[in-house]
């Protein structure tokens, strides 16, 4: 059991540690990436808070169910700015061991008011594990993950009972020692809630009442600087319009919590607040002892399990988005990349009459045939020209542009087919991802990764259209290269049928009034052939033969070697389009999601902790 508890506290430590990295518990205002990512400043602050709380019940309460509980106990005084903490820490010890202020948020460290010597948390190896201990003297001076223990002597308060005086939870700049705040109250056996007339109200202090009651964290509540006719209204308020309103917005029980209320005290009258004169001081003190009698040690700790629980998945949601936003973008590269390949087959690759590298293919094998006939060079140009595909063309898609290509205008015309092609398939696949980005962004509470690739893209699309036209004219050179291969290699094998090479050497262009090649005429064969080698050398085979299996070698050959032409361009396509888009674009993603901060949990982290909080409660009863 000792190892489960340690592998959960330092997953969640883990949680913390990464959500401090990427700056969610850090104030932030609107526009941050805190802000968007949480839902605004309530979600940011409640997030802030169970973020800390989660770890700080598991090491100082739920260990409660662990390891063997010892020493004494915590009576922890807890509430809002200027409610008169430090002075009801005085009243309980009967004594001024706490530093009062009149303009409150005096108290900013844990401070701890022992009359034992000995250390306070023996039993518990990771009890106040992010702080350090420094000597009272120095605590006012000392940084925000420092606390202190004070020696007193009291002689109202049993000697295992620990004073605890706990910083503002929601003074200005509280959120620098929000943390200890949450480690003094979850060391709690009792919390003392101070409250006044003007903070009974206030949401953010009664939901930590809210969740303190729901970690199973017992609560006395102390009703100060109120005047007496003030008080029994506030009680009736609380109980029956505050505490309802919190309970349906959280969806937690309402707590009920025994209520004392101190005398309105003026200036200077401290001294004798714990004085014959001031029975309230006897009344809180007397019942937050009782309540310290009253505890249920295992019970409570089993709530604070529980509670953990419940939380949990608002805790992990971050991480949990982050990875959907992750695997999200990885989708829609790997779609439009899939997408890419398919257009470039569709305006390549297949055609009603011939596909266009065979055009090339049967160009070139007649170039090699009529090396000397004048206009077989002008008429492949269009085929075949190797030339950098014009920027705009490919800048237009990149914001979901309807219209790339208009064939009125001269410089798109004039593409060779596979350029263009491999232009409409660039087109597609920005389009494709601007229209991801953009149905991301239309949802109303998205992930700021989608607002940050937004503003990025427009810049990563200029150099991604750069990178791809450097490649095209490139792979350009190498299709041709591979066709004038594959020409060579079928004009060997029709060395064999030189009655079909002497028909071929007939065979003239036809142009189109462009001047652009759009097929083949033989003198005595009829209309013109788009594809010859298929009208001339393999048809004709195939219509001899009872099967294709059983024409010529050199028929099949030349099938064969047309076909291996396809399935090396579409294979060219598949790994220029990975080279070119997968890995910039997913890296783009990474750099985007550390620029806003990245929590770079481990999808096994995610999976693990809720499972072993499961075999936790199982096995102490939870």
């Amino acid at each position: 059991m000792e190892a489960l508890f340690s592998s959960i506290v330092a997953d969640l430590e883990t949680v913390r540690s990464a959500c401090e990295q990427a700056g969610l518990p850090a104030e932030s205002g609107p526009g941050s990436t805190a802000w968007t990512l949480l839902g605004g400043a309530e979600e940011a602050d409640r997030f802030r808070r169970e973020a800390l709380m989660l770890g700080a019940l598991m090491r100082l309460r739920v260990a409660r169910l662990v390891f063997q509980r010892s020493g004494p106990r915590h009576l922890v005084v807890f509430g809002g700015n200027n409610v008169g903490k430090s002075t009801v820490v005085n009243i309980l010890a009967a004594a001024s061991v706490a530093g009062t202020s009149p303009e409150g948020g005096h108290t900013r460290h844990a401070e701890a008011f022992s009359m034992s010597e000995g250390p306070l948390f023996a039993w518990n190896p990771y009890a106040f594990a992010h702080f350090r201990q420094v000597p009272p003297a120095a605590l006012e001076n000392a940084d925000f993950d420092c606390y202190a223990v004070a020696p007193i002597a009291s002689d109202v308060l049993p000697p295992d009972v620990v004073l605890w005086d706990s910083p503002d939870c929601d003074a200005v700049g509280s959120i620098r020692y929000l943390a200890a705040v949450v480690e003094a109250v979850a060391a709690a056996d009792v919390v003392v809630y101070v409250t006044s007339v003007e903070k009974y109200a206030v949401a953010d202090l009664v939901e930590w009442v809210f969740d303190l009651s729901d970690a199973g964290i017992p609560i006395l509540e102390c009703v100060n600087k109120t005047s007496r006719k003030d008080r029994s209204l506030l009680v009736q308020r609380q109980a029956e319009d505050v505490f309802p309103a919190v309970a349906r917005r959280t969806g937690l029980r309402q707590p009920d919590i025994p209520v004392v209320a101190l005398r309105y005290m003026t200036e200077g009258e401290e001294p004798d607040l714990w004085g014959e004169d001031h029975p309230e001081a006897t009344d809180l003190r007397d019942a937050a002892l009782s309540r310290l009698a009253e505890r249920h040690e295992v019970e409570e700790a089993r709530a604070a399990l529980r509670s953990v629980r419940r939380r949990l998945d608002h805790v992990l949601e971050p991480a949990r988005r982050e990875h959907a936003v992750r695997a999200t973008w990885r989708a829609a590269v790997r779609d439009a990349v899939a997408g890419f390949v398919r257009t470039y087959e569709a305006e390549y690759l297949s055609g009603e009459s011939v596909i266009e590298p065979f055009k090339q293919l049967n160009a070139t094998l007649l170039e090699m045939l009529n090396p000397d006939i004048p206009i077989m060079a002008g008429a492949i140009r269009g085929l075949r020209a190797v030339q950098r595909i014009p920027t705009r063309l490919l800048q237009a898609a990149a914001r979901g542009f309807a219209s790339l290509f208009n064939e009125a205008d001269h410089a798109d015309s004039k593409l060779a087919p596979e350029l263009k092609a491999y232009a409409m398939a660039h087109r597609s696949l920005l389009a494709s991802l601007f229209e991801t980005i953009a149905a991301e962004r239309r949802a109303y509470h998205h992930h700021p990764f989608w607002d940050r690739l937004s503003d990025e893209w427009d810049r990563r699309t200029v150099r991604l259209a750069d990178d791809f036209s450097q490649a095209t004219v490139l792979h350009m050179e190498r299709t041709d290269a591979e066709i004038k291969a594959a020409a060579a290699d079928v004009l060997r094998a029709l060395q064999q049928r030189p009655n079909v090479l002497t028909l071929l050497k007939m065979a003239r262009v036809s142009l189109d009034v462009s001047g652009l090649l759009v097929g083949f005429a033989i003198p005595g064969h009829g209309s013109v052939a788009h594809d010859l080698l298929q009208d001339v050398v393999i048809a004709p085979a195939m219509l001899g033969a009872t099967g294709f299996a059983a024409s010529s070698a050199v028929e099949g050959y030349v099938a064969q070697r047309r076909a291996e032409i396809i399935d090396k361009l579409r294979a060219d396509a598949r790994e220029m389009a990975d080279t070119l888009y997968v890995q910039p674009l997913e890296q783009l993603g990474d750099a985007i999601m550390a620029s806003i901060g990245a929590l770079g949990i481990d999808q096994a982290l995610l999976d693990r902790l809720p499972a072993d909080l499961r075999r936790l409660a199982d096995g102490v009863g939870a």
